[in-house]
């Protein structure tokens, strides 16, 4: 058992941005499904059900920008406030104590963002990890805007509407929670717009479209840095690749003394 374990060691040392995209990925498809839960199993209302996944999400993220941080002592203090926040909301069902959360969330994935965001397109090179760390820029904007609808939708309600499976009817009305929310933002972010949750005031439409508009761009701004930072590192080595010259004697390939 030495053996996996140092190599996983190894790969969350080498990619641990790869960690966070993985946290990532987990929280996009479980947000969701947590919504289900919260309806079906009553202990689980609240931020109990999602609770796991942003705990996960909280270290991945705390792990890969511990090495690069400049200020770690702010790493640990938005860190700390978002789990010990989420702890008591899980316990006490208080407005206040879910906004503290929410705002906690809000400001640390900010703080990640613009650690990983320097990281970024400060690289000398592209390399896996540099990737891994591009890709969770994308996906932490995502997560970001879906705490963001979820603290509006707690400080004024009705923000959102949920349109049920069979349509508009007199059935019973789906709250907007967290999970949902989430999915609604990742739905605005790639500009799939399945049209099962809408943003019914103001802001909330204006932040959706603000969303969906920085969305874009980021991919094409991110794509532009990657590439170009990726042909300059090729046009690096051949400038410093040993030049051979081709005679009628000695063509290419051959050695000067076969």
């Amino acid at each position: 058992m030495a053996k996996p374990r140092s190599r996983l060691g190894e790969l969350l040392r080498e990619y641990p941005f790869g960690f966070l995209v993985g946290s990532l990925f987990l929280i996009i498809i479980g947000a969701p499904m947590t919504s289900e839960l919260d309806r079906e199993v009553p202990f689980l209302r609240g931020e109990v059900a999602i609770a796991p996944l942003v705990i996960l999400l909280t270290l991945a993220a705390a792990h890969a920008i511990w090495p690069v941080a400049r200020n770690k002592a702010t790493s640990i203090i938005l860190g700390g406030i978002v789990l010990t926040f989420l702890s008591l909301s899980t316990v006490f069902h208080h407005h206040f104590i879910t906004a503290a959360h929410l705002i906690g969330q809000i400001l640390f994935l900010g703080y990640v963002i613009a650690v990983t965001t320097r990281v970024v397109f400060s690289a000398p090179v592209v390399d896996g990890n540099i990737l891994f760390g591009a890709a969770s820029i994308y996906l932490l904007i995502g997560v970001l805007a879906g705490f963001a609808y979820a603290l509006i939708q707690l400080l004024l309600p009705n923000s959102f509407t949920i349109i049920p499976p069979g349509g508009p009817g007199p059935g019973p009305l789906m709250h907007p929670d967290t999970g949902w929310l989430i999915y609604f933002s990742f739905t605005t972010l790639t500009t799939v717009g399945f049209g099962d949750v809408l943003p019914a005031s103001q802001i909330t439409r204006s932040l959706a479209v603000l969303e969906a508009v920085v969305g874009q761009i980021l991919l094409v701004v991110m794509m532009a840095r990657l590439v170009g930072l990726h042909v300059a590192q090729v046009s690096s080595r051949k400038q410093h690749a040993p030049v051979v010259f081709e005679t009628a004697d000695h063509p290419p390939g051959r050695g000067q003394n076969d």
